[in-house]
């Protein structure tokens, strides 16, 4: 079991507010005679964005690991897509009134009633995903008669010193056929990390985005991170500069600030 709270003040424009959070998870595990680690998990949220609401998630999904192997099936597993989405570094809270980027790349549903498949091979990570029903009723998926599906790759592996991450995920309906398709890649740099990524989508969301991130540590307790996303969707163009600092402060609390 583990927890968090926070209290943020937010001011954007003319418009002050603040806000109050926090989150309890729980987490359930066992290992069978053969060696098979089987979990679950859930959780108790409240969001800290103006029209949060608490909300008690998890036990969607059973995990089985065994042999290199990772294996969920549930009513809440998700495509691997938000690959190339690098540089939004902001919380929720701090871009709510935010004008700069209205349209994002993306599909219309990314998670429900379906089976993951997650191993390695060779010097590669790899994850398959299968989604049967995108909107399952409660805890009950329709796998035979869904309305609408979704599938996804992701593939992650090293190239010298770069980090390479790229991933194509899709959702189909009677009506919508979206696709999205991202890579990143990330390295080290001058005493931190960059980051960067591309990301496109078709279908409902048709476009392309671009960010950049570069993330530090400016002493043992202090982080700094810049970022810079760039979005070109349905003919909407945004693009949003993005910079966060946090001081841990011991006692496993921190103070931070973003812009």
């Amino acid at each position: 079991v583990s927890g968090a709270a926070s209290l943020v003040y937010n001011a954007a424009g003319s418009d002050t507010n603040v806000h109050n959070g926090g989150s309890i998870s729980f987490g359930l595990s066992s290992t069978t005679d053969s060696g098979m680690a089987v979990s679950t998990s859930a959780g108790i949220t409240l969001g800290t964005t103006g029209t949060a609401t608490g909300a008690v998630t998890g036990w969607d999904n059973l995990t089985f690991a065994t042999g290199g192997v990772t294996l969920t099936v549930g009513n809440d597993v998700a495509v691997p897509d938000g690959t190339g989405a690098v540089g939004g570094l902001v919380s929720d809270t701090t871009s709510s009134n935010s004008a700069g980027v209205t349209s994002s790349v993306g599909i219309t549903d990314d998670e429900g009633t379906g089976i993951s498949l997650s191993t390695s091979m060779g010097g590669a990570a790899l994850t398959l995903v299968y989604v049967g029903d995108s909107t399952p009723a409660g805890g009950e998926g329709d796998i035979d008669g869904a309305a609408d599906t979704g599938s996804g790759v992701s593939i992650s592996t090293t190239v010298g010193s770069v980090a390479v991450t790229a991933s194509y995920t899709t959702y189909s309906d009677a009506s919508t056929d979206d696709t999205e398709t991202g890579i990143s890649a990330s390295m080290a740099a001058g005493g931190g990390t960059i980051t960067a990524g591309y990301e496109s989508s078709t279908g409902t969301n048709d476009g392309n985005g671009f960010g950049v991130s570069y993330a530090l540590s400016l002493d043992s307790a202090t982080s700094l991170s810049l970022g810079y996303n760039s979005q070109d969707v349905n003919s909407n163009s945004g693009r949003a500069t993005d910079v966060s600092i946090s001081r841990a402060m011991g006692g496993g609390m921190s103070v931070f600030a973003e812009m």
